[in-house]
């Protein structure tokens, strides 16, 4: 058996499994988290951001709160474990779900250095875990060393990020952002979640767009959104709680969704949940004609990234202009 001198960082379990099966020699630490939906504050250290996420996880369904606890502790003893290997490769996609994990770990390295040359980015702009094995050395051939350029990057956009305004996130736009050369995209990617000046975010304008010209059930609506993004970030769980959201609320703008919220234990309910036909209600027609403020009928309470959006603090993203909309 070959000696264990790499630790490679991933973005999860199905990328992760396919390095650990590919790459004898390294151990894999996948990070998991969904760090473009709830709060993502600016603390103090990593340990303080760890326990609002798990508290935020946990009370967002996505698990019981002592395993998530759990598995984020020790991915973080892992990493700080990191000078036990004589390299650290960070393996990580295009995407918004991914860029934003890569530049935690980057700046986390940035206060944590390693020697010269021992920590290495593969980058690509495909999904790891859909490659091919035989894809995979090739790929972990194209590994290079990260630069001082790149690290100070990332500590500026990740502090941006978790800012309580999005302000010096979208400043990030006026900067050259070429020593990441996925991050343009994800900048304007994440600023497209905000609420636009109809209250619905991109991905709820894709989702309400589709039902209107498709006859879809939950399962195919999720597909055909994914399909509308150059880079797919948003896993199911998302997804679904969105679709709640929106089918739930007090004034619903998508009606015909059964068993909501979905219930994974339950086979039976899952299949009514995936299969039930959607359409949209008055109102969903009302905000998708741009008639209708969704913000004005529902109570906004949520967050993207330090920022916690409220009624009173609405801050709003003007997606054809390219600019914020401050509160008023």
């Amino acid at each position: 058996m070959s000696a264990v001198t790499d630790l490679i960082i991933t973005n999860g379990d199905a990328a992760g499994e396919l390095l650990r099966r590919t790459l004898p020699g390294a151990e894999v630490l996948p990070w998991r988290d969904v760090l473009h939906e709830g709060p993502v504050p600016l603390t103090e250290t990593l340990e303080e951001l760890t326990a609002a996420r798990v508290e935020y996880l946990a009370g967002a369904g996505g698990g019981e709160i002592a395993a998530i606890e759990f598995e984020l502790t020790a991915r973080n003893r892992g990493l700080a474990m990191n000078p036990n290997f004589g390299r650290v490769v960070l393996w990580f996609e295009h995407d918004l779900y991914d860029q934003l994990q890569l530049l935690q770990v980057l700046d986390w390295f940035a206060a944590n250095p390693r020697a010269d040359s021992t920590l290495l980015l593969v980058q690509i702009d495909d999904y790891i875990g859909r490659q091919e094995p035989e894809a995979i050395a090739g790929l972990a051939a194209t590994a290079r060393p990260v630069s001082q350029k790149q690290l100070d990057l990332a500590k500026r956009a990740w502090s941006a990020f978790r800012q309580k305004t999005p302000e010096a996130w979208a400043q990030l736009l006026d900067e050259d952002l070429s020593a990441l050369p996925f991050l343009k995209p994800i900048v304007i990617r994440a600023l497209e979640e905000l609420p636009g000046v109809d209250g619905l975010s991109r991905t709820e304008r894709q989702m309400l767009g589709t039902i209107e010209s498709e006859s879809v059930t939950s399962l195919e609506l999720f597909v055909s959104v994914q399909r509308l993004e150059d880079a797919e970030f948003m896993g199911d769980w998302s997804f679904w709680r969105l679709l709640d959201s929106l089918s739930l609320a007090e004034e619903p703008m998508i009606a015909g969704l059964e068993e909501a919220p979905l219930q994974r234990e339950d086979q039976e309910l899952a299949k009514a949940y995936l299969t039930s036909r959607l359409s949209l209600t008055s109102l969903g027609k009302a905000v998708l004609a741009g008639g209708a403020d969704w913000a004005a009928h529902h109570d906004v309470d949520e967050w993207w990234g330090g920022t916690h959006l409220t009624e009173d603090a609405l801050w709003r993203w003007n997606q054809t202009a390219e600019r914020l909309i401050a509160p008023e």
